[in-house]
Parts: C-alpha cells; structure tokens; sequence
C-alpha cells in the first residue's frame, strides 16, 4: 500500500491490472488540460478511470474556494468511495494534463470487490487511509501555520526517486492554485509564501518546475 501526494487517493495498486486492461477495453474520452471531468451529481450508476494523464481531485465550497483532495494518475479511479456510498458525491475531477478516461459501472466494481476478499481487504485499508489522513488535515488546518502547511505539501509532492543532489522535483503540472486548495490558503499566500521559501533556500525554481530540499527546512 503506497500513498502518493497528499492523500491515499490513487487506486490503482487496489485492482488487479487484468481487470484494469479489460475496463479501459471501453470507450475513451479526451480532455484537454483544465477540463472538467465530472461535477458532483453526475455519472453516479458509473466511475471514470483513467487511462492516461493526471487529475485534481476535490470539492468546490459554495464561496467558490476550491479544496484539493489529491491527484490520481493512470489505472486510478476517480471518486471511488462514491460507489460505496448511499450519498450523492460532491467530487468534482479537472484535468492537469490531457487526459483520457473511460467509464466502468459501479456495480461491476462493487461485484468485484465483494467477491475478491483480498480487494476487499485492501479497500478497507484504503479508506481507513484516507480516514487517517482526513483527520491529520484538519488538524494542520486548525493548529499550523500556513508556511508549515506549505512545506508539508511540497514534502508529499516530491518525486522520491528523482534526487539531485538532496532536491526533489515537484509535478510540472501543480501550479500555485493547485497547491493552494491542498492546504487551504489562496493562490496569492502561496505564491508569496513559494518566493519566501525560494529565498530561504527551502525551494528552488529549475527548469520550469519546483524543487524542494527537506534537509533545508
């Protein structure tokens, strides 16, 4: 069980890949970068998995402000706890790169799950993940600084396995806003906040993307 970004929201390690291969076998959907791929109330007998490219999943409060839940990447689903649940969903998924998603019933995934006790262990151990993390989340919202809120971000965004020199690239893909509904704060604090700690040498700008250094922190 791995955690990518800031929330166990990635998918794909919970589903056997032939199954993957078989589902993306449907019929495929592009969007463009920035697109909207679902809103919430939609699609709810199917779930969107993602054949190719990055999605920002989140919830937009009815101000306007978004909150960044995490980011899925190839094989994961979007939203899936929606398929689990007796609620309507209140995700909604855009599209950092082009993208391409088919759809798959939710029942079909349900079934699969239900039969599988392995799946079905994992996916308890997923959602008890995300539970965890929930909690953590607002916890930092309640009792840390925003700064702190930042570089907590920046550590969970990095490329592990991409080292230089003790700098870790972020994705080329986040941008300030991104980052800003991730830690609930405003583009303008993040971007002021990125310049500060690019200052202080915690961050660094190369090559057209964020470097983060944990050991300057």
């Amino acid at each position: 069980m791995t955690i990518d970004f800031l929330y166990p929201c990635r998918t794909s390690h919970l589903f056997n890949l032939n199954w993957l291969m078989k589902w993306q076998d449907g019929t495929q959907y592009t969007f463009k970068r920035g697109e909207q791929i679902s809103y919430p109330h939609k699609l709810d007998d199917e779930l969107y998995l993602v054949v190719t490219g990055n999605v920002s999943i989140g919830h937009l409060h009815e101000d306007g402000k978004e909150c960044v839940l995490g980011i899925v990447s190839d094989n994961d689903f979007i939203d899936l706890p929606s398929a689990f649940s007796d609620r309507e969903s209140e995700v909604y998924a855009t599209a950092l790169t082009d993208v391409v998603v088919v759809k798959v019933p939710k029942q079909e995934v349900i079934k699969k799950a239900t039969e599988t006790p392995d799946v079905s262990r994992q996916l308890l151990t997923y959602f008890s993940n995300q539970l965890q993390d929930v909690v953590m989340i607002l916890e930092q919202v309640a009792y840390d600084r925003v700064e702190d809120r930042l570089i907590h971000a920046c550590d969970r965004l990095i490329d592990p396995t991409n080292n230089k020199n003790g700098w870790y690239p972020l994705p080329p893909y986040v941008t300030h806003k991104d980052i800003a509904g991730m830690i609930a704060s405003t583009r303008e604090t993040v971007t002021f906040l990125i310049n500060k700690l690019i200052q202080n040498g915690v961050l660094k700008q190369e090559n057209h993307r964020l470097w983060f250094n944990p050991e300057h922190v």
